[in-house]
């Protein structure tokens, strides 16, 4: 039985890393980003890249991400930045989206601000 779970493992993630796509790193700023702003970027695969700068934040969510996965959870890189890459390919199109920082939520200070995107 033991044999048998563990064979089943191993073809799942044999399975799964041949299905995992190596993201592109051609990333390039969004055409909807705030004048001189360089995040958000989408890259030829349809990935999102996030980059929000956060003195002193515990937790960077962006409300993007693929369907019910809870959106994209950002990594402290230092000095404040925090950054982040939606786990899969975005559909082509405009997206509504928020920043969460320690809960609180916000626009994006990198793109243009469009009405729905913190649910006023």
């Amino acid at each position: 039985m033991k044999k048998s779970i563990l064979s089943s493992l191993a073809v799942l993630a044999i399975c799964m890393s041949a299905n995992a796509q190596e993201i592109k790193e051609d990333f390039k700023p969004s055409e909807l980003n705030q004048p001189g702003q360089e995040y958000p970027m989408v890259n030829s695969q349809g990935y999102a890249r996030f980059r929000i700068n956060a003195p002193g934040a515990a937790q960077v969510k962006v409300s993007l991400g693929l369907g019910g996965q809870g959106g994209t959870t950002l990594k402290h890189m230092g000095d404040g930045i925090w950054e982040g890459t939606t786990s899969g390919p975005m559909d082509e199109g405009f997206h509504y989206y928020h920043v969460s920082i320690d809960g609180g939520i916000f626009n994006d200070p990198g793109t243009n601000n469009y009405y729905g995107s913190c649910r006023w």
